[in-house]
């Protein structure tokens, strides 16, 4: 029995003319890739402006260390949030709302801490040195333009993930720059201060994943 071929319809096909086959998101990759321009930006920013001149002094200090851990916690918890979020499969599992809560916890208790250490040392007066508002500003300044780069990368991440919670995406890819942006820095930066790291580096921190928060969503494919 002979079989009637019948001619491809146009409409189908010019809808699928454009179509290109989508590569599987690996998420190695991505962290590689983000892991890598942080290092780039360290071996960068040291050779533009340096690391701080006490460096080896600073490194047998225990404020430098959660300066950095906590910076570097910040980041690592919400990268892995926004990178996992931007799976529909797994957007709902146990071990992604496990990560939320950590970040809900993390966050203020990291940067809290740093006020509960030893903010009430020292009198009034002294709070406004101790927080050296010019320093300040460029600590924010500083974060901002550190936290560019990795924003860029996760937000062409979450461009083409397909996040359910977008909000949520967003914050977290937010939250990571600016960890990340904020951990770079710190190399740089001579204040070991907790109250200082609590408000300059927490500032520019949740300011920076609040406008990730409002603007990174319309990018989302979802």
């Amino acid at each position: 029995m002979p079989i009637d071929l019948h001619p491809a319809d146009p409409l189908i096909d010019a809808l699928v003319a454009d179509l290109h086959p989508v590569q599987p998101r690996r998420w190695t990759r991505e962290v590689a890739l983000v892991a890598g321009l942080v290092f780039a930006e360290i071996l960068i920013y040291a050779a533009l402006r340096g690391l701080r001149p006490d460096m080896p002094q600073a490194m047998q200090s225990p404020m430098f260390w959660w300066k950095t851990l906590t910076m570097g916690s910040i980041a690592s918890l919400a990268m892995a949030a926004a990178l996992l979020s931007l799976d529909p499969a797994i957007t709902r599992a146990p071990r992604l709302a496990w990560l939320w809560r950590g970040l809900a916890l993390v966050v203020p208790l990291a940067l809290a801490s740093g006020w509960l250490i030893d903010a009430g040392a020292s009198g009034a007066a002294a709070l406004l040195a101790r927080l050296d508002w010019r320093d300040g500003l460029d600590c924010l300044a500083n974060v901002l333009l550190l936290s560019l780069a990795p924003l860029l990368v996760l937000a062409r991440f979450v461009k083409h993930g397909a996040s359910t919670r977008p909000e949520r995406s967003a914050l977290a890819a937010g939250l990571a720059a600016a960890g990340l942006g904020a951990f770079v820095f710190a190399f740089h930066c001579n204040h070991d201060d907790p109250l200082y790291v609590t408000i300059w580096y927490g500032g520019a921190v949740l300011g920076i994943a609040g406008m990730a928060r409002l603007l990174l969503p319309r990018l989302l494919r979802w």
